[in-house]
């Protein structure tokens, strides 16, 4: 048998190597038809972490301090939230009571990928369109003046849905947090344990305040100028037993202030 030559040998390696190329293409094409596909809400099952954005909208928002509540939220969802986990935006006015429906709900896509195996211009895309303007967007609603704004009943919607049940969530809350309806209002108070006891009173026969299972609680205040010092410390008292019932190594209850000065309308 003689020997191959040189460039027989070459050709052997040329088409050797075409076959195994065409191999990995076979395999990864199949890991691809394989993977679970995204839901009408980007999302692929299983959802383990959820990010919740309430903005109360139940009063004027001074443009600064819409800014600054924008911007933060951005950067939470840029920096912090994951690929895969569900995001939701919920708007508080003096419908909540009944119509506490999300205006944004979506799962944070893929934004960037391989270049060797992936098409990253698609993906970056998808994210931009079908993500990040829907998310901004719902950040942009304009506040409009309520005549109430059950915060604390919208709260406790939110713990007994969907919307936080997850492995580990976030809880975001945009608000001078001024709980006012029927229930209870913060407004004149002087007594924060008395705001407690009314709340209580007329929740019984619902539940009184949320059960939060690892759940990170990150209070965003809106200012108001001219709350007075009673009521100030009536509002602390009062949330402080709002969000007492919070368990899991992810537990957390944090304060900011937002930028701004409206005046107490």
């Amino acid at each position: 048998m003689s020997r191959l030559s040189k460039k027989d040998r070459q050709g052997i390696i040329l088409i050797a190597g075409v076959i195994l190329v065409a191999l990995g293409m076979v395999a990864f094409n199949a890991y691809l038809s394989g993977r679970p596909r995204p839901d009408e809400r980007n999302c692929v099952a299983p959802v383990t972490a959820k990010t919740v954005f309430v903005i109360d909208q139940s009063d004027a928002i001074p443009e600064q301090t819409a800014s600054e509540m924008r911007s933060r939220a951005m950067k939470t969802v840029a920096e912090v939230v994951q690929a895969n986990e569900l995001v939701s935006v919920f708007v508080i006015t003096e419908q909540s009571r009944t119509k506490l429906l999300p205006v944004f709900s979506a799962c944070k896509p893929q934004q960037d990928g391989s270049e060797l195996t992936e098409n990253v211009k698609a993906i970056q895309r998808r994210f931009t369109e079908n993500f990040q303007k829907p998310f901004e967007a719902a950040l942009a609603v304009a506040a409009k003046k309520s005549e109430a704004s059950p915060l604390g009943e919208a709260i406790i919607d939110l713990s007994l849905s969907d919307s936080l049940r997850a492995g580990k969530s976030r809880l975001v809350l945009y608000s001078d947090m001024m709980q006012h309806s029927e229930n209870s209002s913060l407004y004149g108070c002087s007594d924060g344990n008395a705001a407690i006891q009314s709340f209580r009173l007329h929740r019984a026969g619902a539940v009184e305040r949320p059960t939060f299972k690892n759940t990170d609680v990150q209070l965003n205040f809106i200012p108001r100028e001219g709350v007075g010092e009673a009521v100030a410390a009536c509002r602390t008292r009062f949330w402080a037993w709002f969000f007492g019932d919070n368990d899991g190594a992810n537990a957390a209850l944090t304060t900011d202030y937002l930028p701004g000065g409206a005046k107490v309308s």
